[in-house]
């Protein structure tokens, strides 16, 4: 299947070809004489070095309009010609990526070969279009601090909101956080190259990472997302660089290092648990990037080139977390090593080459690639917000080899009216998880529940996902469509396929060591509490088809534009039948082949409309409404996934009394193999363990049905208007909310089937109320059904449902000012409320976590009342400002600034309650102890609810100051100098969430003032 997707791929772009973006912009307008009256039949040329073959040109239709589709990003002079009337040339029209510039045109009576020439600026309002968005140019990117880096997009879309504040890495200089990002409560930014969406599973946390200097225009389309995307996302269109018909090229280099940064940890840090050795620790300890690319013709108008390279190096201090200075297996323990602070270790490696052939006067296609070798050598370093931390041992390296992106697209105007495109696509990601430092087979993982630390070793509970292994994604795109298009109307229709593959079995399935000796601690204050097994060796395969179909119709009438489009998509995944190999605590296990996991079918409305609101083309009223089904990357009910692939049990390692040998000698001394409780440890949780029956099972409406599977709908009302020639002001409404959630339920075990009990908090006035409140809506299983598990999965309605609402408001302004000036940015106001209340008074419901909202501990036992599961966030949680600014000054010195003021990260309180003091209130001890004997037992329950308490606001600013010199030619260098977090602001951005002496500790600050010495050099 493999050697045939890739032949597939070579005929389909050398035969049939593909689609050049639909990212691409166009121009429209009417031509009317001096006396107002509609002229048909104006020949229209555009003409641009960004178009290989030079000039497009359409013909006006009966209404005077016209519309010149498929135009690359760039410089435009436009000329209109009709006998008998002077031809009109319209001149300095600078046309953006994604846009629809409206180039309305006079034409006066005279002599043809008598030329007007008319010289303006392309408007800043696009009033044919409903789609929010906002256009980055390569030019600005590399004036702005952080030098084109994709990452700084989050630092100056308003609105955008990080997935884990531990991405926010010192001056934007890490790589992970490129697409890592919401705004208005929708999904994860989509990266698009030649219109299509290139995301792959997890690779969007630095495994593929964007070359800046191959862009020539970044888009973010927020909203108004038309029939021909595949999910409503926030879509980052990336317009690469083609060449063109006179070499040029880029090339950039900076560093930055610990002897340029300043220090912010002051008083309040040290008590909040960092160690004094960490004063004057820079957060960066290396930082290293050099990039480089280079375009031109191979035949002038006929076959251009753009090649690039880059290789990157970004290590950065976790202000708060260590090494271990103890070592396994003289010591089970964990000391801090405070000559030793953990740091990360991030490489890229890129290479990049895409050629552009005018094959004949109509054909064009482009074909383009970017091969890469990452790494994200501590992976888990910066832990995801309401997870544990992890020491630097325990954090596995993600290396990411092979790794690479190739897509061809053609086009085909074959009138002035109709265009054909068509596209292929192929990414390819491997990645292998290995040890870190003094990490061995027999190393073990252990969490220490009072820090909420997790060190020693690393693992993972999910088929495939076992720390120390290897998985592949492939992933292959074809897409075709036409376009007619006239200057009233705009009509377009396509396919899109979007294949994936995942995973090798018989390759990768049957390291018995990958998840090392397949067990893992849990202790409380140094003592044991309960482990963890795991069913090691296991991986997954898995394959999937979404083949969609869709329409959209544009009219424009008069002032008026509406588009009206559907989406029709079939998403269908299976897995062949695999053999697992028998491990440390499981036998040989058979996995059957499965089909439909799931078979999803959608249709998707999508809405659209935008009125001149004067009929100058300066004022639009604008209005969105779409439905947008998740994207399918891993399947939720793969049966490698769904057999026990865990079980817990209590562990009690003084349960055979002082004196004992067995006893505090930090091994679980029991027979691992018995279920039952005997020994040290209690019984198992999951008695499926193990054993061929499948822990969790699929109701038919969890995998197949129509318009049932995850999605979101987004709706939008803005308003646009030019204040000034150079100036535009945005205000915005936007709406968000989701449906099809799933729900979980243990029929194995009634409602009925668990006993509640309340808790008191701890008197401590940093606690709601100042704590001492009761906390109930806690559950624990009746003794009798302990180790049950048969798990249903169905839609979350059928029990009442889940809900998710978004609501906010942005207030925006762009345009360019003075000689060379530019702004972009302003205020961005919302919140997601988020309601889950149906699982209450029933145990055995388990409700799916809540997309991009910052989830409590998985591990915790959520209190089951009002205040958890209906969450109404202040709005100040979702209020930011940022902006950007971009200046020259004179002698060729250039000034830019970025300001963000965000809220700061949720606080959590997870208290851990011994046994000892449950026992007396439940009236028993917990199910999980022993029958008999001492239980060290704890549950883990959360004190405050969520996202209803921050940190302090954070507030960044970033300056740079660059010189350019100008040298032989057209060439150009030029050295900055950026100065990140200018007023040496030291914002917690992580933090330990165990209520307990540790609670609140600082592990990651903002990074202190740094500056990065930088040049590039232009041609």
């Amino acid at each position: 299947m493999k050697t045939t997707r890739i032949a597939s791929f070579v005929v389909w772009s050398l035969v049939v070809g593909p689609i050049s973006a639909w990212a691409q912009s166009s121009m429209t307008g009417v031509v009317r004489d001096p006396s107002g009256a509609v002229l048909p039949g104006v020949t229209v040329e555009a003409a641009s070095p960004a178009l290989i073959e030079q000039v497009r040109s359409v013909v006006t239709d009966a209404q005077g309009l016209y519309r010149i589709p498929d135009l690359r990003p760039g410089p435009y002079t436009v000329t209109f010609t009709l006998p008998g009337f002077s031809t009109v040339k319209r001149t300095g029209i600078e046309l953006r990526a994604e846009f629809t510039a409206t180039v309305d045109i006079e034409m006066q009576l005279g002599n043809v070969a008598e030329t007007i020439t008319v010289s303006g600026e392309a408007p800043l309002v696009d009033t044919r279009s409903a789609r929010a968005q906002t256009q980055y140019e390569a030019e600005t990117l590399q004036s702005l601090p952080g030098n084109g880096r994709l990452s700084t997009l989050i630092s100056v879309l308003p609105g955008a909101v990080l997935n884990n504040e531990g991405d926010r890495a010192s001056g934007a200089l890490s790589d992970r956080s490129q697409t890592r990002f919401a705004i208005h409560g929708a999904p994860n930014a989509q990266p698009v190259i030649d219109g299509m969406n290139t995301e792959m599973a997890a690779s969007n946390t630095g495994v593929f990472v964007w070359n800046g200097v191959t862009f020539q225009e970044v888009v973010a389309e927020t909203t108004g997302i038309g029939a021909d995307r595949d999910t409503g996302g926030v879509q980052l269109n990336m317009i690469p660089k083609d060449g063109g018909n006179i070499f040029s090229g880029t090339a950039n280099f900076a560093y930055t290092g610990p002897d340029l940064q300043s220090n912010n940890i002051d008083d309040k840090l040290l008590a909040r648990g960092l160690n004094a050795s960490t004063t004057g620790l820079a957060s960066i300890k290396k930082f290293v990037e050099a990039a480089a690319g280079v375009g031109g013709p191979i035949k002038r108008n006929k076959l251009w080139f753009y090649g690039a390279a880059r290789k990157s190096i970004t290590q950065q201090y976790a202000a708060g977390i260590y090494w271990n200075a103890l070592h396994q297996p003289q010591s089970m323990l964990y000391q801090p090593d405070f000559s030793r602070p953990g740091v990360s270790n991030d490489f890229y490696r890129d290479y990049s080459l895409r050629l552009t052939l005018q094959a004949t006067e109509k054909d064009k296609i482009v074909v383009g690639g970017s091969f890469q070798h990452n790494c994200n050598c501590i992976y888990a370093l910066f832990r995801p917000q309401g997870g544990s931390l992890v020491t630097p041992e325990a954090a596995t390296a993600h290396e990411y080899e092979p790794d690479f992106n190739v897509t061809s697209t053609w086009t085909r105007p074959v009138t002035n009216k109709m265009l054909l495109t068509a596209a292929a696509g192929i990414n390819h990601i491997t990645q292998t998880n290995k040890r870190g430092e003094a990490v061995d087979v027999n190393s073990i993982q252990i969490t220490e529940q009072s820090v909420d630390l997790k060190y020693g070793a690393a693992y993972g509970a999910t088929a495939g996902g076992s720390s120390y292994s290897t998985l592949p994604r492939r992933q292959y795109h074809q897409q075709f469509a036409i376009a007619y298009v006239t200057g009233s109307h705009n009509f377009k229709s396509g396919v899109n396929l979007r294949e994936l593959s995942t995973g090798d079995n018989k390759k990768y399935g049957s390291d018995l060591f990958m998840a090392n000796r397949a067990i893992l601690y849990t202790f409380n204050n140094q003592r044991p509490v309960s482990l963890q097994l795991l069913a090691t060796p296991t991986h997954f395969e898995e394959s999937a088809l979404d083949a969609a179909v869709y329409a959209q119709d544009q009219w424009t009438i008069r002032r008026l534009t509406v588009n009206l489009g559907l989406r029709y998509n079939d998403v269908d995944m299976s897995s062949p039948e695999l053999v697992s190999p028998a491990g440390f605590f499981v036998p040989e296990r058979r996995i059957p082949a499965a089909d439909h996991i799931p078979h999803w079918r959608n249709l998707s409305p999508r809405f659209g409309g935008a009125y001149d609101l004067f009929g100058n083309g300066r004022t639009a009223l604008k209005g969105s409404f779409g439905r947008y089904p998740d994207i399918i990357r891993v399947s939720p009910a793969n049966p490698a996934n769904l057999f026990s692939l865990t079980t817990n049990r209590s562990w009690n390692d003084t349960a055979f009394g002082a004196g004992d040998p067995r006893s505090g000698n930090f091994v679980p001394d029991c027979d691992q193999l018995n279920p039952a409780a005997n020994g040290e440890c209690g019984a198992w949780s999951d008695q499926n363990f193990g054993r061929p029956r499948l822990s969790t099972r699929n109701a038919p409406d969890a995998l197949t049905g129509f318009n049932k599977q995850f999605y979101n709908w987004q709706a939008s009302v803005s308003f646009q208007h030019e204040l000034t020639q150079r100036l535009a002001l945005n205000v915005g409404y936007f709406r968000t909310w989701y449906g099809g959630f799933l729900a979980t339920n243990n029929t194995a075990i009634p409602a009925s089937g668990y006993d509640s009990f309340c808790i008191t908090a701890p008197n401590d006035s940093r606690l709601p109320g100042g704590g001492g409140g009761q906390i109930c809506g806690l559950y624990d299983v009746k003794p009798a059904f302990f180790g049950r598990v048969d798990n249903l999965v169905t839609q979350a309605s059928n029990y009442g449902g889940q809900t998710q609402v978004y609501n906010g408001v942005d207030l925006t302004l762009n345009g360019r000012f003075g000689q060379g000036g530019q702004f972009s940015g302003g205020l961005s106001a919302g919140r997601t409320v988020t309601d889950n209340c149906y699982i209450n008074g029933n145990a055995s419901l388990t409700a799916p976590v809540f997309l991009n909202v910052p989830a409590l501990p998985a591990t915790s036992t959520v209190p089951r009342t009002s205040d958890f599961c209906h969450v109404t966030p202040p709005w100040s949680s979702g209020t930011q400002l940022k902006f950007l600014a971009v200046y020259p000054l004179p002698y060729d010195i250039e000034t830019s600034a970025i300001v963000q003021n965000s809220a700061g990260i949720p606080i959590t309180a997870s208290y851990v309650i011994p046994n000892a003091q449950i026992a007396p209130i439940l009236g028993r001890n917990l199910a999980a102890c022993p029958a008999t004997g001492a239980c060290t037992q704890t549950l883990r329950t959360e004190l405050i609810p969520p996202n209803t308490m921050f940190e302090p606001r954070l507030t960044q600013v970033d300056l740079r100051v660059s010189r350019s010199f100008r040298m032989m030619g057209t060439a150009r260098l030029r050295g900055s100098l950026d100065i990140y977090n200018i007023f040496n602001a030291n914002s917690v951005l992580s933090m330990t969430p165990t209520y307990g002496s540790s609670w609140r500790n600082a592990a990651q600050v903002l990074s202190p003032r740094l500056l990065r010495i930088g040049a590039q050099l232009d041609f």
